[in-house]
């Protein structure tokens, strides 16, 4: 039997040529790099600076759905059927997240999928290895995705409505989310999503082989 450690190595290379592929017809050199990266250069180290919003749920956007695009929750036994825009590793994460209880959500362009997005109530390992401190009537929003050609037509838009949809009816009061400065589609999504979102602080982190440092600076009370 391989050790646990090593059988994620085992797995990467395993999946790497499939997945490389598949980055690179569906995001160019841009994908390419990414399958790269997440099985060398990011094992051995990683630094990263994000910025954590916070957006109250009490009042949600109405954004249109593009017309012949569904949105629905997704299910296990629909994992499958996203291999044409997600890649082997991220379809095992999938049915890793599903199955401790986080909610995503699937965009469906007929019988096609053409992204998603996910919702969590509780930071667990699966969701991020950042030591985000959660607040109880928060959710956290992370990995919304939309493929290259269905990208500035509303899908991406109605997924991050769909996405606080889900939060509140979770029974959260705001969605959290990280991003880093330099994530300009995100930050654009993020705006259009609600003009009441404010930033609550700032998360740093180093990762060194399997070890990681991460700090949540939290920003400081505005004083009137």
């Amino acid at each position: 039997m391989i050790p646990r450690p090593l059988a994620k190595y085992v797995a990467d290379l395993a999946t790497f040529p499939a997945d490389a592929a598949l980055g690179l017809r569906n995001e160019g050199l841009r994908g390419l790099w990414v399958a790269i990266t997440t099985r060398t250069l990011h094992r051995l180290v990683r630094v990263s600076r994000l910025r954590v919003f916070a957006q109250p749920l009490d009042v949600i956007p109405e954004v249109t759905v593009p017309t012949g695009v569904t949105i629905t929750p997704l299910r296990l036994e629909q994992i499958p059927l996203l291999a044409p825009i997600a890649g082997a590793r991220d379809r095992e994460r999938f049915r890793r997240l599903l199955e401790v209880g986080c909610s995503g959500l699937a965009a469906w362009r007929g019988d096609r999928a053409v992204g998603y997005a996910w919702v969590a109530t509780e930071m667990r390992p699966e969701v991020s290895q950042c030591q985000l401190e959660l607040p109880a009537t928060a959710a956290y929003l992370w990995d919304l995705y939309v493929v290259p050609a269905e990208r500035g037509s509303g899908v991406g838009s109605a997924l991050a409505s769909e996405r606080l949809r889900t939060a509140r009816a979770l029974g959260r009061a705001e969605g959290w989310r990280m991003i880093t400065p330099d994530n300009a589609a995100s930050l654009r999504t993020l705006q259009r999503s609600g003009a009441s979102t404010r930033v609550v602080g700032e998360m740093r982190y180093l990762k060194v082989g399997t070890r990681l440092y991460s700090r949540f600076s939290p920003c400081q009370p505005t004083r009137h």
